[in-house]
């Protein structure tokens, strides 16, 4: 049975403290090295949704415009291109909704549509109020995903506005210290080996096809 965590003993640091952060990072890590067969996403269900009483385990994943994959079923370790295509399209919906988050003024409209679906649960404690997933087996994979974020972010806003950043480059989502000076990029990235951003060689180049066309003239 799932357990409630008294406030006072949760550090918004600590993500072994907030299993909904636990899942949510979980899920991203392994779709971005896309390294998950049927078996790696069925034991993620197990391990961190239908453990914790958020959602009976379903019987198969599904992403629009993709289609859906069994969760049971032979060639469970087996690479699948069509669960890889899923992770992929699931991944980004995702990520296009968090990076709503990084704008300004931010942009939080997929946390509403979270709540008005009931994928989340509210409940008042002595010491505040307690937010859960409650995904029904049937959503989007990416809805379910984004319900165990929105528990997340709805009980620890400031943790995600000081420490989320989303890498423009390999978009590997990251949480971090001092995260706010470059919210755009991950640590492998900060300082690309050329010493030039890509969208700064885009811009030279430009400039650099200008003068050729001034020369030409």
């Amino acid at each position: 049975m799932p357990t409630t965590i008294p406030r006072e003993q949760i550090s918004p640091l600590d993500p072994s403290a907030r299993p909904p952060l636990l899942a949510a990072r979980s899920f991203l890590d392994a779709t971005l090295s896309r390294a998950w067969t049927n078996r790696g996403l069925h034991e993620w269900f197990d391990r961190h949704l239908v453990a914790a009483g958020w959602m009976a385990l379903p019987l198969a994943v599904n992403e629009p415009g993709v289609g859906s994959v069994a969760l049971h079923g032979k060639g469970a370790n087996e690479p699948d291109p069509q669960l890889t295509a899923l992770l992929d399209a699931a991944r980004k919906e995702i990520v296009t909704a968090l990076s709503g988050l990084l704008e300004t003024p931010p942009d939080d409209r997929f946390l509403a549509v979270v709540i008005y679906a009931g994928r989340v649960r509210r409940r008042r404690l002595t010491w505040g109020t307690e937010w859960t997933p409650h995904p029904e087996p049937t959503a989007p994979l990416s809805a379910v995903v984004l319900s165990v974020l929105a528990a997340d972010i709805l009980a620890h806003r400031d943790f995600y506005e000081e420490q989320l950043a989303i890498c423009d480059i390999c978009a590997r989502v990251v949480f971090e210290e001092g995260a706010v000076a470059r919210r755009r990029r991950c640590s492998d990235h900060a300082h690309p080996e050329s010493g030039t951003f890509p969208i700064h060689a885009e811009r030279e180049a430009e400039a650099v096809a200008g003068v050729d066309r001034d020369d030409e003239r």
